[in-house]
């Protein structure tokens, strides 16, 4: 049964048009943040250097955080939905025209190596519940930077 609402929403959200490009803002805030570390006593004898660095063992690695701001909404306040690629817990925000959303996306490092999520999904619903538009946000392994299939930039 679960599997048929999974299959009946992913065929649903197929559909569902993307976002125009005009009616959307996304800036990127690239920063360097230093890993936490796990267990300082726990020693891997196994593991090469980059994967040590991976860990945050060599220093700060990049981190990114998306802000979206919309610029067009069908309606004067809308809900927007974020879901990812792993079904992690899906988040519900309140939206109007030009306020900025901050999405936390992580290290980089982890996206592409496919460690963490790698795609958003932004969908917009209306006041009656019913979904109007989304923006598919990915980070390819090679780590190129896609918004709605057009390619933005590269980590």
């Amino acid at each position: 049964m679960n599997c048929f609402i999974f299959v009946l929403a992913f065929i649903f959200i197929q559909d569902l048009p993307f976002k125009p490009k005009e009616e959307f803002e996304i800036k990127l805030d690239y920063q360097f943040k230093q890993r936490p570390m796990g267990d300082h006593n726990t020693v891997r004898l196994g593991d090469s250097a980059k994967e040590y660095e991976d860990r945050g063992g060599g220093g700060v690695l990049p981190y990114l955080i998306l802000n979206i701001k919309p610029l067009k909404l069908q309606e004067e306040k809308m809900r927007m939905r974020i879901a990812t690629n792993l079904n992690e817990r899906t988040i519900f925000k309140k939206v109007s025209v030009n306020t900025v959303l901050a999405l936390d996306l992580g290290f980089t490092v982890d996206m592409k190596d496919r460690v963490t999520s790698h795609e958003y999904t932004l969908t917009f619903i209306s006041a009656d519940k019913k979904p109007v538009d989304r923006i598919l946000i990915s980070i390819g392994e090679d780590g190129s930077f896609l918004v709605n299939g057009e390619k933005r930039g590269q980590f």
